[in-house]
């Protein structure tokens, strides 16, 4: 078995879901989504899983830059422990460059 790096977790939807109404993203077999997004999560609108949701609309989250905490979740797959943030697999994130890296003592 090869391991493989896991992209942010994406929330699946069903199409009629509130949550995403105004949106025109297409309807995908469930199976074919988990497959593209393996650290997936369900909306509440489905039911908890593709029993009940057949297909599903895939909501990609803008996580915005941070860093890769582990979490204890690591798929027998994955590259390494997924992030607590995201669900993935990344590295560290570059802190702003406005941040000064570690923790600054001024002197007396």
């Amino acid at each position: 078995m090869s391991l493989r790096e896991y992209p942010p977790g994406a929330i699946f939807h069903t199409s009629s879901c509130p949550e995403i109404m105004g949106h025109s993203a297409p309807s995908l077999p469930v199976l074919q989504a988990v497959t593209a997004n393996p650290s997936h999560r369900y909306c509440i609108c489905t039911g908890g899983g593709p029993d009940t949701a057949p297909y599903v609309v895939i909501e990609r989250v803008d996580y915005g830059p941070h860093l890769y905490v582990p979490s204890s979740n690591r798929p027998r797959d994955a590259t390494r422990a997924l992030c607590r943030t995201c669900r993935g697999t990344h590295g560290d994130t570059a802190p702003d460059a406005s941040t000064p890296p570690g923790l600054v003592i001024p002197r007396a």
